[in-house]
């Protein structure tokens, strides 16, 4: 057999002869069955390592929860204190230390958020999505030149 798409074998008859028109589209399908296989293969092992990279971030997501979890409890406590120096003390500047503790805690939560959705990215799967429409599109093509 002929692994060139569109090259067919000619096992029997006459050497001279051409080969039948529906041998040749046989030929042409059973290639690209063969060609459409392996792409979907290494589709599913491209999805298989990108799944495997989603799940090591969602770890890491999960992580930065869990640390921003007492953050928002301090900002919380710490507007809390704010709110009641603001309203005990108005003429005092105690409550721009207590505005001051507070932008501690907010911006470590800031940094937080930042990295989720930057490890967010990788449930999108962009490079399987990316391979997979150019398969459709060459399927596609390939519909199109046999009919």
């Amino acid at each position: 057999m002929s692994e060139v798409p569109g090259e067919t074998n000619l096992q029997s008859g006459d050497p001279g002869k051409a080969p039948e028109p529906e041998e040749n589209e046989l030929q042409a399908w059973l290639d690209w069955f063969k060609h459409a296989a392996s792409a979907g293969g290494d589709l599913a092992k491209l999805a298989r390592m990108e799944l495997s990279l989603a799940v090591g971030d969602t770890k890491r997501i999960i992580l930065l929860a869990l640390l921003a979890i007492p953050l928002a409890v301090l900002t919380w406590v710490g507007l809390s204190a704010l709110l009641a120096w603001l309203v005990y003390i108005p003429t005092q500047s105690v409550s721009g230390a207590i505005g001051v503790f507070i932008a501690v805690q907010v911006i470590p939560l800031l940094i937080i958020a930042v990295s989720i959705k930057r490890y967010r990215k990788s449930w999108e799967f962009a490079a399987t999505r990316e391979h997979l429409k150019a398969f459709k599109e060459g399927a596609e093509s390939a519909a199109q030149t046999t009919d």
